[in-house]
């Protein structure tokens, strides 16, 4: 009876992983003029992101994961555009 009522629970990580081609929403949090990308930070996972701009600091933006390395939490993606 308990394995049914626990059977969907997950703990989550402070380094979550994706996979390339997903889809994240995310809230983007830096961007570095002198090279042009943004940098999204999901827990302690960090991407790095090609095609941002300035203003959109701190707004939900729409990424497609380019590549990740989950041992070190890092990884690329891009703006979709949405």
């Amino acid at each position: 009876m308990s394995k049914g009522l626990f059977a969907n629970w997950r703990f989550r990580t402070s380094t979550p992983s994706f996979e390339p081609g997903d889809l994240v929403e995310v809230y983007l949090t830096a961007f570095d003029a002198s090279t042009g990308e943004g940098e999204a930070r999901i827990g302690d996972s960090v991407l790095k992101v090609s095609g941002a701009t300035a203003d959109q600091v701190d707004r939900l933006v729409t990424l497609r994961v380019a590549s990740f390395d989950p041992q070190g939490a890092r990884g690329t993606a891009a703006m979709t555009g949405d």
